[in-house]
């Protein structure tokens, strides 16, 4: 009976050790890079353009063409 527990033991040491480690994470550089690509509609000439070229004013979001 002993023998049992114990292996019932090493067998969840070694579950937790190797095979829980392995759930995904959040990992915030997948999350910037997704920021930088989200598209923003300029708020004058109404064209979507990604957020890394926009200026934000308070009216909103000024694409570089319209500036």
């Amino acid at each position: 009976m002993v023998k049992l527990i114990l292996f019932g033991i090493v067998l969840f040491g070694i579950y937790k050790l190797f095979f829980q480690n392995k759930l995904p994470q959040n990992n915030s550089t997948y999350q910037n890079n997704d920021d930088e690509n989200d598209l923003i509609e300029c708020s004058i000439c109404h064209t979507f353009v990604p957020k890394s070229e926009c200026k934000f004013t308070n009216n909103g979001c000024i694409c570089k063409d319209c500036r």
